[in-house]
């Protein structure tokens, strides 16, 4: 990378660092908080590390809902970044942001008696950040390299206020899921008929969202964030009878040290 190039990245990552949400979800959700502010010597770890657990219901029948825990990753160090339930690599300068790469945990696979097992997806693609004066922008495109082989398009609104000591983060969602990745994890075929479920082929999907972050300091470099997300269901997901209710609501507690 030029000498150039690298200055337009770091730039772009001080721009992003006071506003960037990255989306969610856990188990679909991209649960991506804002990046924060600290802004240390250049190529230091910036962000925050720590633990927290997370409660997402399946909303497939028969499987079964658990609290999980999980690390709480929400930095940059350099070029790589983590936002809870994403990895990335910022590649070059783009707008007010990054042209990044990205790889997404999101734990939609599931076990339930009398239906074959669906594998987690390994979401890999490109994404971008765009901070403005009225909030953050985001959008991603993600291939699963999993069973599935299907694409996601995530997009996002990301905002920020201060109520007291508590800084709040809003968010407004959208994802779109092609047909191939509905079919995997919502279509019933094949094993599936055995259980006595009827066949379903759905087509692809868009699934909105609403979320909300609240950032408490507990000490100086201690913070307790507390993330909500409501996704509401697309029709071509909601139709399928492996499917239970018509909203899937994400709920992520964590307690992390701050760089």
């Amino acid at each position: 990378m030029s000498g150039a190039a690298a200055g337009g990245c770091r730039t772009a990552r001080a721009r992003v660092r006071a506003l960037a949400v990255g989306a969610g979800m856990v188990a679909s959700a991209g649960v991506l908080p804002l990046a924060h502010a600290a802004d240390p010597a250049v190529g230091g770890l910036t962000g925050d590390v720590g633990l927290g657990a997370v409660h997402s219901p399946v909303g497939i029948r028969g499987a079964r809902t658990q609290v999980q825990p999980m690390p709480y990753l929400n930095f940059e160090w350099g070029p790589v970044f983590a936002r809870i339930d994403t990895l990335g690599l910022q590649l070059l300068p783009l707008g007010e942001g990054a042209l990044e790469l990205l790889g997404q945990y999101r734990g939609d696979g599931y076990r339930a008696p009398g239906l074959r097992t669906r594998a987690d997806a390994i979401p890999l693609g490109l994404g971008t950040l765009q901070p403005t004066p009225f909030g953050a922008f985001g959008l991603n495109v993600l291939g699963d390299l999993g069973p599935s082989g299907g694409l996601l398009v995530q997009a996002r609104y990301l905002a920020r206020f201060r109520l007291g000591r508590t800084t709040v983060y809003p968010e407004l969602g959208m994802e779109f899921e092609n047909a191939a990745y509905v079919r995997y994890y919502a279509g019933v075929s094949g094993a599936d008929l055995a259980g006595g479920v009827p066949a379903y082929r759905p087509g692809a999907t868009v699934n909105p969202s609403l979320g909300l972050l609240l950032e408490t300091p507990v000490t100086e470099r201690v913070f307790l964030h507390a993330y909500w997300r409501e996704t509401f269901l697309g029709e071509s997901v909601r139709r399928s009878p492996l499917v239970t209710g018509h909203e899937r609501a994400t709920v992520l507690l964590g307690l992390a040290y701050r760089f």
